[in-house]
């Protein structure tokens, strides 16, 4: 009995110490400087935002459900999302860039 106790708290301690995966956002054909099709927002950033998005937003909303993000951004106007982000990001904590990021794909989400 002491033998499988052990095999248990070994094998728990090795799951928890395993690296995290997580989901990397891709929009294809990004290059240095390229914009979106409104012209504000750099590509590069909706993707960052994606993640962003993914790592900070989901985990506390949603049942950490990654599925139809799209849909759940979509569940709120932009008026909505004007008055959510920047409470959000202040609970989030999310530095200057990473803000821009979030809106950029969150702006960007909510236009296509």
């Amino acid at each position: 009995m002491k033998y499988l106790i052990f095999s248990f708290a070994t094998v728990a301690l090795l799951f928890a110490c395993s690296p995290k995966t997580t989901e990397i956002a891709t929009i294809e054909n990004v290059e240095e400087g390229s914009t979106a099709t409104n012209g504000d927002m750099p590509k590069a950033d909706i993707a960052e935002g994606k993640v962003v998005f993914l790592e900070n937003c989901i985990d506390c909303h949603y049942g950490r459900s990654r599925d139809n993000v799209a849909g759940l951004i979509d569940s709120y106007s932009k008026a909505e999302w004007a008055e959510i982000l920047p409470r959000m990001i202040k609970q989030a904590e999310l530095n200057d860039e990473k803000t821009r990021q979030v809106t950029s794909y969150i702006h960007w989400e909510l236009e296509n």
